[in-house]
């Protein structure tokens, strides 16, 4: 039951991804204010090169502690919730954001349930990770891995 939940999950994300993706093109600029629009852009390109930056440092099936892994426990996870805020601030239209918000709620509740999953693959090597390394908060990890080069 497990799996099929997981699945659906998925199925529900793919499916809203996609149409704040098409609402975000049909709403395009919708209030025209041209900040939210230059901040949008900068923030998709950031997203995208979080995503791709990621999904290059992770190895299956093992834990991953440096590149992007060694400042923040989720940087895909990151890298889409930066391209979902983007895509809000591209059509600036209250549909987007309703739908932006669901689907962050669901890349929380993702990766929540994967860091479950890691406790019980990984045991204490995880958890002491997930100590040393914040979610997804860049900054603070930024901050700590200085903090801990210092001491």
């Amino acid at each position: 039951m497990a799996k099929n939940s997981h699945t659906i999950g998925h199925v529900v994300f793919i499916a809203l991804y996609g149409t704040l993706i098409v609402s975000s093109i049909l709403f395009y600029n919708s209030v025209g204010i041209a900040p939210l629009l230059y901040a949008g852009g900068a923030t998709l390109i950031l997203g995208a090169i979080t995503v791709f930056w990621a999904s290059q440092s992770r190895r299956k099936g093992s834990l991953v502690e440096s590149g992007l892994y060694a400042f923040i426990r989720h940087p895909e996870f990151l890298g889409h919730m930066l391209i979902i805020f983007s895509l809000i601030l591209l059509s600036q239209h209250p549909i987007s954001l309703i739908i932006g918000v669901m689907l962050i709620t669901l890349l929380y509740l993702a990766m929540l349930d994967e860091e479950r999953r890691n406790v019980e693959k990984f045991g204490d090597a995880y958890i002491d990770y997930m100590k040393r390394v914040p979610r997804v908060n860049l900054l603070a990890g930024f901050i700590k891995r200085m903090y801990r080069r210092k001491v």
